[in-house]
C-alpha cells in the first residue's frame, strides 16, 4: 500500500512537468501577405508564393518562431542569405556503394 502511495506522489509531481513541455510553441513556418485592407496569417504559404524564384504577387513574410527567414520585398540574393541552410540530399544518399 505505501508503494503505491508513493507512486501517486510520484505521478502527481511529474504530470505538470508533462503538461509545461505540451503548452512549448512549435516552430512551424507562418505565412503573412495583404489582401486589401486586411492581413492574412497562415502556416500555408499562398498559392503564388515560392520559395526558390521571385514572386509575382503580393508581399510574403515568412517567420518562424519570432525570426524572419523569408521577405518576398527583398532582392532574391538577400531572401536567400535569411533562410536556414536546407538539406538538398537525403540523408542515406551519401553512403552508396
Amino acid at each position: 500500500m505505501r508503494n503505491m502511495l508513493e507512486m501517486h506522489r510520484l505521478l502527481l509531481r511529474l504530470v505538470p512537468f508533462f503538461l509545461l513541455t505540451l503548452s512549448f510553441p512549435t516552430h512551424a513556418e507562418m505565412y503573412s501577405w495583404r489582401e486589401g485592407a486586411s492581413l492574412k496569417v497562415s502556416n500555408n504559404p499562398p498559392g503564388w508564393y515560392r520559395v526558390d524564384r521571385p514572386v509575382r504577387g503580393p508581399r510574403v513574410v515568412v517567420t518562424q518562431g519570432k525570426r524572419v527567414i523569408d521577405d518576398t520585398g527583398l532582392r532574391m540574393e538577400e531572401r536567400l542569405r535569411m533562410r536556414p541552410v536546407m538539406r538538398t540530399q537525403s540523408p542515406g544518399a551519401s553512403f552508396r556503394n
